[in-house]
C-alpha cells in the first residue's frame, strides 16, 4: 500500500475531511490530495504534524513513506 493510500484510510478512520486534515496540520486541501492520490509523499516537516492528528506514532508514517519509496523503484 502506497503513503496516500494508507493516509487515506487513517483520515477516513478518524472521521475528518481532507480540508480539515489540511487545516489541522498548516497545509493546503490541494497538498492533502496529491499525497493521497500518490501524486506527491509529504515532506520531513509534515510527517510529525500528520502523526498528531491522526494520533499515530511517527515511526509508522516513516515506515509508510519508506514503503512507498520501495514499491515505486521497482
Amino acid at each position: 500500500m502506497l503513503f496516500g493510500e494508507h493516509l487515506l484510510v487513517e483520515r477516513k478512520r478518524n472521521h475528518l475531511s481532507a480540508e480539515a486534515l489540511a487545516r489541522e496540520c498548516g497545509i493546503s486541501r490541494s497538498y492533502i490530495t496529491l499525497i493521497e492520490t500518490g501524486r506527491r509523499l509529504p515532506g520531513k516537516k509534515i510527517i510529525p504534524k500528520l502523526a498528531l492528528v491522526l494520533q499515530l506514532k511517527v515511526n509508522i508514517l516513516i515506515n509508510w513513506y519508506l514503503e512507498d519509496i520501495r514499491q515505486k523503484m521497482q
